[in-house]
């Protein structure tokens, strides 16, 4: 059985490996291959395999880790700010979603997708970063 410490460990963990995995993906991998001549395939391969992890496993993990501490340690939904942060992880999951399923697959080759794809991974990171936020203050009880 988890206990609440456990619980918020895994999910600050998790939460790390997002924000952190996105931040590491625009400061040093993006710069370093952007000059490639493999530059497409490159990010296709990295992008394939942090969906894999990122998208799919860990945004799995932190709903249920999520949710689990919402009952846990604050007895459920019932508070705005949980009810925010669950909405905003929709949004996350939504733009998640278009990002590795329609813009990420498209990229190479097209500039147009290229574009989005590269808008909606900043958009997510920011996103990402305001969920953080809203998590330090929940568990402050702000």
């Amino acid at each position: 059985m988890f206990t609440k410490e456990l619980l918020i460990w895994l999910h600050v963990v998790l939460a790390s490996f997002w924000v952190g995995g996105m931040i590491f993906l625009s400061l040093v991998v993006a710069p370093f291959i952007r000059s490639r001549p493999y530059r497409n395939e490159v990010f296709q391969e990295v992008g394939r395999r942090f969906s894999l992890y990122g998208t799919f496993l860990t945004l799995g993990l932190l709903f249920l880790t999520g949710i689990g501490i919402a009952y846990l340690v604050h007895g459920g939904l019932e508070r705005r700010t949980i009810k925010e942060k669950l909405a905003l992880f929709v949004i996350i999951l939504v733009v998640s979603l278009l990002h590795d399923l329609w813009a990420g697959r498209k990229a190479v080759g097209s500039e147009f997708h290229r574009r989005w794809a590269r808008n909606l991974g900043i958009v997510n990171l920011l996103l990402s970063l305001l969920m953080v936020y809203m998590g330090v203050r929940i568990r402050l009880g702000l």
